[in-house]
């Protein structure tokens, strides 16, 4: 059996209520950012990641991240800086990904490069998953929500041949071009 901790890591404020400076519960994806303060957000953000070291110490198996983009429910817009935090002063406990939103990046190979980090620097410890994510984080990062569904195919195919081939090989795709895929660090 596998037990793995996880929680969504969302902006709250205690003092004001549970999302945001508003005192009121965000009901809507479009709150503003003014109410983000940077304070809170640090402090947020380190609690999160000590919850993490605890939840290790207490046993869990793994430690779960997801990402989400432009909302307070998720403050995990860079999950693989959570990730790569993780390895370093955990372990024993699996880093999960749950996971990289691939039809938003631009640049797979980039990706490729730094999960094969992480997982180096956690000695293995890391579990990559994939997602689609939503229409929303796909308008937000300029990626069109028509290609969805082609750009993560794409990308899981360029990232599983990019981890179990060997390189120097090219890349045609529909979505992505490279003249010379070669990572170093797999």
């Amino acid at each position: 059996m596998f037990i793995g901790y996880f929680t969504e890591r969302p902006y709250q404020d205690p003092e004001a209520g549970f999302f945001g400076a508003t005192g009121a519960p965000i009901k809507d994806l479009t709150l503003s950012n003014d109410v983000y303060s940077p304070e809170l957000g640090a402090h947020l953000y380190n609690r999160y990641l000590d919850e993490k070291i605890y939840a290790e110490e207490m046993g869990f198996d793994g430690l779960m991240l997801n990402e989400h983009h432009s909302t307070p429910f998720c403050m995990g817009g860079a999950m693989n800086v959570e990730a790569s935090i993780l390895a370093r002063i955990t372990k024993k406990a699996k880093i999960v990904l749950m996971g990289n939103i691939l039809p938003i990046w631009d640049d797979p190979l980039w990706l490729v490069e730094q999960l094969a980090m992480i997982d180096l620097i956690s000695h293995g410890r890391l579990v990559s998953g994939w997602v689609r994510g939503t229409g929303r984080e796909s308008v937000a990062h300029n990626s069109p929500p028509p290609y969805n569904w082609e750009r993560f195919k794409e990308a899981h195919e360029f990232i599983v041949k990019a981890w179990s081939e060997p390189g120097p090989f090219r890349w045609e795709g529909k979505h992505y071009q490279y003249r010379h895929v070669n990572p170093r660090v797999r």
